[in-house]
C-alpha cells in the first residue's frame, strides 16, 4: 500500500522537539561538552560557533573587615587550594596579594572589586564554582568572608533534536562534546520547566548550583536565574525540581 501522508514532527511531545510548523531558525554550533535536548545552550570559548551548558562561574567574596598582623588568609577554588597569604605591611598590601595568589590558579581569574570585595571567575567554565576554606586565622582579629555565586554566561537558544537521527520518546540522548548541535533561535520548542508556569510567563534559564541536574531547564522564576527577554510560555506545565514538566515556549533570539 503506497504511503500517503507524512507526518514532520513527533505525536508525543518531547524535551527539544520544535512544536509546531511555523516559521523556525535553527543554527548550528560546537558542543563544547555533552547537552541534553531542550535545554538552554549558552555561548561558548568562542561565541557563534561554541556552546555550552550554563553554570555559575562567578564568585564574589567581600570580607567584613581589614586584615590584620599575623592574619592567615587561605583560599580553595574548586578544590585547589592557593598556599595562604600572611600579612605584610597593611591590609592593602595583604589583599592585592590575596588576589595574585588566586589568580595564579590555573584557569581561574581574580580582580579587586568594591571595598574588601573580591570577583573570582572560572575561564570558560564547564562546571560551577566553588569557594571553600576561606575562613582566615591568627592574629588579633579575622575577617569573615560572604561569598555570592552569580553567572557570566550569555544565552545562545534551546538545544533541539537532532535532524534525521533517532531519538526515543523518554530516552536519554544528547548531543556528545564536540558534536554539532542544532540550536533552536526562533520558532516553539519543547522545554523542560521545574516551576508551574503559564501561557505568556515570562522565560528564564533556572540556574541553582545547589541543584546541578536541573541548571539549564527552564522556569518562570527570575531569582538567580537567566532570563530569556525573546522568549515566552505559550502553554502551561506544573514542574518542579524533583519532577520537571514539558512546557512549549516561543522564542525569537535576535
Amino acid at each position: 500500500m503506497p504511503i500517503t501522508k507524512y507526518q514532520n514532527y513527533y505525536d508525543v511531545g518531547q524535551a527539544g522537539q520544535v512544536a509546531t510548523l511555523e516559521d523556525s531558525n535553527i543554527k548550528t554550533r560546537n558542543a563544547e561538552q555533552a547537552l541534553a535536548f531542550g535545554v538552554a545552550a549558552v555561548q561558548g570559548i568562542t561565541p557563534g560557533t561554541d556552546v555550552k551548558a550554563i553554570y555559575k562561574d562567578t564568585a564574589a567574596i567581600t570580607y567584613d573587615g581589614d586584615f590584620v598582623a599575623s592574619n592567615s588568609i587561605p583560599m580553595s577554588v574548586n578544590g585547589v587550594a592557593i598556599t595562604p597569604v600572611v600579612y605584610a605591611t597593611s591590609h592593602a598590601a595583604t589583599f592585592a596579594a590575596l588576589i595574585a595568589a588566586i589568580d595564579a590558579l590555573d584557569g581561574v581569574s581574580a580582580v579587586a572589586g568594591t571595598g574588601r570585595e573580591i570577583i573570582i571567575t572560572i575561564d570558560n567554565a564547564v562546571s560551577n564554582i566553588t569557594l571553600s576554606d576561606y575562613t582566615v586565622t591568627g592574629g588579633a582579629g579575622q575577617a569573615a568572608g560572604t561569598v555570592v555565586y552569580t553567572s557570566s554566561d550569555v544565552f545562545d537558544g534551546i538545544t533541539a533534536l537532532r535532524h534525521g537521527q533517532p531519538a526515543s520518546i523518554g530516552g536519554n540522548d544528547q548531543y556528545a562534546i564536540n558534536d554539532a548541535v542544532n540550536v533552536l533561535t526562533k520558532g516553539v520548542i519543547y522545554v523542560w520547566v521545574v516551576a508551574t508556569v503559564a501561557v505568556n510567563d515570562s522565560v528564564y534559564v533556572y540556574n541553582d548550583k545547589s541543584d546541578s541536574a536541573n541548571q539549564g531547564k527552564f522556569t518562570n522564576s527570575s531569582s538567580g536565574n537567566l532570563a530569556v527577554s525573546s522568549a515566552r510560555f505559550v502553554s502551561a506545565a506544573a514542574g518542579t525540581t524533583g519532577t520537571p514538566a514539558l512546557a512549549k515556549v516561543e522564542i525569537n533570539q535576535p
